[in-house]
């Protein structure tokens, strides 16, 4: 059983305000130091060493509890394991905890007299000086204490002027409470002060642990939302006031006793004790490390429908292509066969979505993502107008007029019956330029490939060779790559736009063609390189 290592996880939620308690995924470990009778951890020396109650002889049955310190090693075991020095005076009496004050000059600590008999004794509270050889002097019982009620486990707070510790005293809601007394400038200490009843219940309170942020860790038997017996909570404490507990969850706290939760400075790991299944029915410690989660990333959906604006007939493999704020192109999707797209966008986040298809004028609108997660999906769905005859003869002769390289090749007839193009043998287009190290259409490039997209419709004859390059950063082989889904996407843009696939061919050349002197090994301007990143067109006829 001592061998057994669990790998199980919890995810806590983070208590109010700034104050976190330990949020993450808690990796328990059941450690080897355990004896056969009750072990718990009580306090860290410092994040290195660990303070804990065992038995003082691990072979009677009815040993007095003692307090040892050992080193955290790197898996989470104590070793080393010394007891406590200069106690002398209580080498007979059972140490139920202790706590240190931030110099480890003063120590509060609970004993008890040990009876191998039926123990009516109660614990009582006890504060030493420890000096520079590590003997406890000048011992004395708390002012507060009481034969007739206990007062133990104590826990400092990081400034020294606050005491948490458990009692029965006649206040008490239930069984033992948790309590504070402060800590006055001259020594003296105020009454104790019960916690409340949104922390204490009828049942019991035990083992309080005050961290360095103020967060109170406890167990309680006595609250609704146990998973049985003893549980661990957590509370933020605000002066004597406290927030509303949380519930730890599996696998710190089980349907066993589940109790002494303590953790270091940087909530990265500690000890819990419980008696589980593991310990054979008795009280054992465990270690924990505590993984953080990775913050979910923020995400919303967008998603809609094409429809025809006059017959509200579905529009199927319309392009749908977002673009940032910096009129770069982030996605491209064709809608499907009922009419339908969707994106998944960042949060707080501006788009401009542009809706396109064959014969249809462009629609484009703004769009503003949630900022927060898994908000309602975005309906954004678009109703796209069919362009008349004119529009489409106006739109093929802006593609014809405009200043591409070789235009003078083609001779267009009066715009009312332009319906082809006498080609010559070969016509060039103007190229597209693409991002460093991206395949993604930019929009600049979406007014090139338009007019490639006009001219091709109006001529059925006409076959677009595609050549697709990148400048000379990066290996040989990735930059082949690199090339070939540059030329993929600009053959993808003009199918999504009506052209048949069969009309398009293309490849990618790498960095094989440079247009400059911008090779490997010379340093060039990003204007410069920006020239080779580019994907030329020739248009061929049969």
């Amino acid at each position: 059983m001592k061998n057994i290592f669990l790998s199980i996880f919890v995810v806590l939620t983070s208590l109010t305000l700034a104050a976190q308690t330990s949020s993450g995924k808690h990796h328990i470990k059941y450690l080897e130091i355990n004896t056969t009778q009750s072990d718990y951890g009580v306090a860290f020396l410092d994040d290195n060493n660990v303070v804990f109650t065992r038995p003082a002889d691990e072979n009677s049955n009815n040993s007095q509890s003692d307090l040892f310190v050992g080193e955290i090693d790197e898996k989470g075991e104590i070793v080393n394991k010394e007891p406590i020095q200069g106690v002398k005076a209580f080498k007979k009496v059972s140490k139920t905890g202790i706590t240190y004050s931030k110099d480890q000059k003063t120590v509060y600590f609970s004993a008890k007299k040990h009876k191998k008999r039926r123990n009516k004794n109660k614990a009582q509270l006890f504060k030493a000086t420890v000096d520079s050889l590590g003997n406890w002097i000048n011992i004395e019982k708390l002012p507060f204490n009481k034969k007739k009620f206990s007062a133990g486990e104590p826990s400092l707070s990081k400034d020294g002027k606050k005491l948490y510790f458990v009692s029965d005293r006649p206040s008490s809601y239930g069984g033992t409470d948790i309590y504070v007394v402060s800590i006055n400038e001259d020594g003296t200490y105020s009454e104790p002060t019960n916690l409340g009843d949104k922390i204490n219940t009828t049942g019991d309170e035990v083992t309080p642990y005050i961290t360095d942020n103020n967060i109170l860790f406890y167990s309680s038997n006595g609250r609704e939302d146990g998973y049985g017996n003893l549980d661990v909570y957590a509370t933020e404490i605000f002066s004597n006031i406290a927030s509303e507990p949380l519930h730890l969850e599996s696998p710190v706290n089980s349907i066993n006793d589940d109790f002494a939760y303590i953790v270091n400075s940087n909530n990265k790991g500690g000890f819990f004790s419980s008696n589980r299944l593991q310990g054979q029915d008795n009280n054992d410690m465990y270690s924990f490390i505590i993984e953080d989660i990775k913050p979910e990333k923020c995400l919303q959906q967008i998603a809609g429908v094409v429809k025809d604006k006059e017959t509200l007939q579905i529009i199927k493999d319309a392009a749908m292509t977002l673009f940032d704020n910096d009129g770069n192109q982030v996605q491209q999707v064709l809608t499907d066969k009922n009419g339908e797209y969707s994106f998944d966008l960042d949060c707080s986040q501006t788009y401009t979505l542009v809706a396109s298809s064959l014969y249809y004028s462009k629609e484009e609108h703004i769009i503003n993502t949630a900022n927060y997660n898994r908000a309602p999906e975005l309906e954004a769905n678009k109703f796209l107008t069919k362009m008349t005859g004119a529009e489409l003869e106006e739109a093929l002769a802006a593609t014809i007029n405009a200043d591409i390289p070789g235009k003078d090749k083609i001779e267009v007839k009066e715009p009312e019956t332009a319906k082809e193009i006498i080609k010559e043998e070969v016509v060039s287009i103007n190229e597209i330029y693409f991002d460093f190290d991206k395949s993604d259409i930019r929009e600049d490039a979406t007014e090139e490939l338009d007019k490639v997209v006009e001219m091709m419709k109006e001529n059925s004859s006409i076959k677009i060779e595609v050549s697709s390059f990148t400048d000379s950063r990066g290996s040989s082989a990735y930059n082949l790559k690199l090339s070939d889904r540059r030329a993929q996407s600009t053959i993808d843009y003009l199918v999504s736009n009506g052209i048949e696939r069969s009309r398009v061919t293309g490849k990618g050349y790498g960095e094989s063609r440079m247009i400059n002197k911008c090779i490997n090994g010379v340093e060039c301007s990003e204007a410069a390189h920006q020239k080779n990143r580019r994907t030329e067109f020739v248009i061929l006829n049969n």
